[in-house]
């Protein structure tokens, strides 16, 4: 069982190719949910900086409030992708998805610092399946990015120790990487907590290295405050949040999310408890070094303080807050399972495979929060010989409608009711977005009035309706009076 050549190269490439091609079969389609529409929005590349600061703070046109809550530095970093590329929601999602692909590659090369090659193998296998990093890998929001960035800042401070911190290159990439990751994502503040407790427990080994190791970290904090002062200051007034702390979290601890399922996510719970408990069991001086033991140090870290912040100050217990540990806790629990008997080592690393992959195959279509089908109305519309949509959108939903690729590349033209009433067009299509399930769940409701603009008016009679499930979809034509 498990018998592979790990030191193959052809094994490496297929796996690395195996988890690309499923980031980019869950990518293809995709359709996207509010705070996507609100990101989008927000990173136009036909605004200046000044409209894109204004927009990032909340401002929505008509008096309408929305602000964002993470960092700037990501939107900038996709507003000018996209000015490169062009504005459409899905080259905003080939963002996402090149470093959640690009994270692939630096997990490895963490996972060969962290144990031998065949547990490395096993690792990269199951980060490539796993079905919540495919997921993030296509959402508009910088989740990947900070999946990434987290990942190569433990490399190259791993790369520093190494080198007994005497490469000042080294030491200046380290910085500008660790300023950058706190600099698009806060919580990435965690992983930087999780190393100075590495460092302090470790206290004789790096007693000679210790005032250069602190001079290196007060100026990487030092730095990120004075550049993120402006952001902090606006986010320290926000005691409020989505993802407010619940009694079921210390039931998963995001295993949950992070896996899949409840029975999932329960089995490689218990997998990392027992792994845990079996570690500090024989924990010894010498353990204290390795860097297994750092990966641990930063996930407890992270669950530590993410609790602790969210009792005293705002909740914070969403997975995808923390999803740059998990690619640690898999990397750790595989590491640790040197300390089984070889024969049932075997059998635990088919089964974590299995169970990965057997969630992949489950959900890889189901999500609890479904999307509106926008694609699908889009679709339906170009399939037509009716090309021209009215919408009575806000301006965020309207955005979003008008960055589809699909529309763009089937020249479908939107236009609202005052168009519509002064042009000789005669027959159309109306697209509204209504009760959406992101927010109502699958809730009857009656319909929202702005999508009841046509029902009482006498110049336009309903020829057709498409049943799309987030919106109503209906063809109209205009009714010729004789006078």
């Amino acid at each position: 069982m498990l018998k592979f050549n790990f030191n193959n190269k052809t094994f490496f490439f297929l796996i690395f190719m195996l988890g690309i091609f499923l980031r980019c079969l869950y990518f293809n389609n995709l359709d996207s949910w509010f705070d996507e529409w609100n990101m989008l929005y927000t990173v136009d590349p036909n605004i200046d900086n000044k409209k894109t600061w204004e927009r990032f703070y909340g401002d929505r046109g008509a008096g309408g409030f929305l602000p964002e809550y993470y960092p700037p530095i990501n939107a900038f970093l996709l507003k000018y992708f996209l000015k490169i590329t062009n504005y459409y929601a899905e080259n905003a999602r080939i963002y996402s998805l090149i470093f959640g692909t690009l994270s692939l590659i630096a997990s490895y090369l963490l996972a060969i610092k962290i144990t031998d090659k065949k547990n490395a193998a096993i690792s990269i296998v199951l980060i490539a399946g796993n079905f919540f990093l495919i997921q993030q890998s296509s959402e508009i929001r910088p989740h990947s990015l900070v999946l990434f960035t987290s990942i190569i800042s433990i490399l190259f401070f791993i790369k520093i120790l190494n080198n007994n911190l005497k490469s000042i290159t080294l030491i200046l990439t380290y910085i500008i990487i660790s300023i950058f990751l706190l600099s698009s994502w806060p919580f990435s503040l965690t992983i930087f907590f999780g190393k100075c407790i590495y460092i302090l427990l470790n206290f004789k080994h790096f007693k000679k290295k210790l005032i250069k190791l602190i001079s290196i970290f007060l100026f990487i904090i030092t730095f990120y405050l004075i550049i993120n002062h402006e952001y902090l200051i606006y986010m320290v007034g926000k005691k409020e949040h989505y993802t407010q702390l619940f009694y079921g979290f210390f039931y998963s601890y995001h295993f949950r999310s992070f896996f899949g399922s409840i029975a999932i996510g329960a089995f490689f719970l218990l997998t990392f408890a027992y792994h845990i408990l079996n570690y500090f069991k024989k924990l010894k001086k010498s353990f204290l070094l390795k860097y297994d033991f750092l990966i641990l140090i930063i996930i407890l870290s992270t669950y530590i303080l993410t609790i602790i912040y969210s009792i005293t100050r705002a909740g914070v217990i969403s997975p995808k807050y923390v999803i740059f540990i998990l690619p640690l806790i898999i990397i750790w629990i595989v590491s640790n399972s040197n300390n089984l008997n070889k024969k049932i080592k075997n059998y635990y690393l088919f089964f974590l495979i299995f169970f990965n992959y057997l969630n992949l195959t489950l959900n890889f279509y189901n999500t609890p929060i479904q999307r509106p089908e926008l694609n699908k109305a889009l679709l339906a519309v170009s399939s037509s010989s009716v090309f021209d949509i009215l919408i009575n959108e806000d301006i965020v939903v309207t955005n979003a409608i008008r960055t589809s690729k699909k529309l763009n590349e089937n020249n479908l033209k939107l236009l609202n009711i005052k168009e519509i009433k002064e042009s000789n067009i005669n027959i159309f299509w109306f697209l509204c977005l209504n009760n959406p399930r992101f927010a109502h769940g699958n809730q009857i409701r009656p319909v929202e009035k702005k999508c009841n603009i046509l029902e009482n008016d006498q110049n336009f009679k309903e020829i057709s309706n498409i049943e799309i499930k987030d919106f109503i979809l209906k063809k109209y034509k205009k009714i010729d009076k004789i006078f």
